[in-house]
């Protein structure tokens, strides 16, 4: 008996390994999918994006095409709209898709396998593994901090999974972030004073359809050149269940690393400000900072406020640079109300989708953050935990 229930045993483990395997992914995971192949990470773009479908991973047939992509596999594909074909083949080997019989073939061989291609927004998706088994391709499906990462690989690949995932760390938050811009262009541009340049009116106007507040996504920013004001900022964001990014310069790091420990410990993220004459200047701050935080509290970031007129070049080097909408400049003389419902009527203008807000860490944040926070609540405004991977 007791051979029987062991064998049993083993059997429900097996089908439950199965099982598992066949589950989709989170709906967040099944947004945010990156794909690369060998060595490199393709741009998050429906171009590249899997889905899932009758719980199988399916690609866009371009991913496993060397003039698409710019990697070689050793494969090209084709897609012929009029005759709803997909072929992925080399020198010896043909897989064929027919989309309007449902059918996968070797045309060699007259095999057929029992998987289809799919239309999705126009566009071919074959299963993967159907693709990969048959070509003697591998591939891996890891969880990231940024989502998910589908890899494909043949004979040519360098990198262990573990290693690609932490070499490519900047890159995967990089091309997370142009996604999240191209989902939202208008969140990129920052709000500025000036005239604005009039554009030819469209042949049929239609009227644009306003953002509600349960609409926007509010990021919160304070910016810190000394740690007189953080301990206070902190008691007041818990007391809401709110969080934000802190920006420190690197003299704050090294004289208060219990307040950064601190600020990490409660949810919160950690920037750092730095101010050079050039940019290098400032990278060098940069890396300076990331070095006292990694001593002070194991930790590292790229989240970093910069001069304006050194963004683009610092964000080519990979530092997610805040852009803020607004500068809140609240004053020990401010009456927090009025401040508040300001704030709101500011951002009701706007009439975008994500805000990025930005406060000095000083005493005139301490004291208008708690009636801020509860009025961007009551109003449904969502205020999100910056992290590098969203802003």
């Amino acid at each position: 008996m007791n051979k029987r229930h062991s064998w049993l045993f083993r059997r429900l483990a097996i089908l439950l390994v199965c099982f598992s395997l066949l589950i989709p992914p989170p709906a967040a995971a099944a947004e945010v999918c990156f794909t690369a192949v060998n060595d490199n990470v393709l741009p998050l773009t429906a171009d590249t994006m899997p889905i899932w479908y009758k719980s199988l991973i399916y690609v866009p047939y371009t991913v496993f095409d060397s003039g698409s992509t710019g990697v070689d596999l050793g494969l090209n594909s084709t897609y012929d709209p009029s005759s709803a074909t997909v072929n992925i083949y080399n020198l010896r080997q043909i897989l064929a898709f027919d989309l309007n019989a449902g059918t996968c073939r070797d045309p060699s061989t007259d095999t057929y396998y029992n998987v289809r291609a799919v239309i999705r927004n126009g566009r071919p998706y074959v299963p993967l593994n159907t693709v990969c088994t048959f070509f003697g391709l591998s591939r891996s499906y890891n969880s990231i901090r940024q989502g998910y990462l589908l890899r494909i690989k043949n004979e040519a690949v360098v990198l262990s999974d573990s290693k690609f995932i932490e070499a490519a760390e900047n890159l995967l938050n990089m091309r997370l972030r142009e996604y999240n811009r191209s989902l939202n262009p208008g969140s990129d541009t920052p709000s500025t004073p000036g005239t604005a340049t009039p554009s030819a009116p469209s042949t049929a106007p239609t009227e644009e359809e306003p953002v509600t507040a349960s609409d926007v996504s509010v990021y919160l920013a304070f910016r810190c050149t000394d740690a007189g004001s953080l301990s206070d900022l902190l008691d007041a964001l818990d007391a809401k269940s709110a969080r934000a990014v802190f920006f420190l310069t690197p003299q704050v790091l090294k004289e208060h690393g219990d307040l950064v420990r601190r600020t990490l410990g409660q949810g919160h993220s950690v920037g750092l400000l730095a101010q050079g004459d050039t940019a290098d200047q400032t990278r060098l701050l940069l890396e300076r900072g990331n070095e006292l935080l990694a001593g002070t509290a194991h930790s590292r970031t790229t989240l970093a406020m910069v001069p304006d007129d050194q963004r683009a070049a610092l964000s080519a080097q990979g530092w997610v640079c805040w852009q803020q909408t607004l500068a809140l400049s609240p004053t020990l003389s401010s009456g927090v109300n009025t401040f508040a419902a300001n704030t709101l009527r500011r951002l009701n203008r706007l009439n975008r989708q994500t805000v990025y807000l930005t406060m000095d860490a000083d005493p005139g944040a301490v004291r208008v953050l708690p009636t801020l926070l509860r009025q961007l609540k009551n109003n449904h405004y969502l205020i999100r935990i910056p992290m590098e991977t969203r802003l």
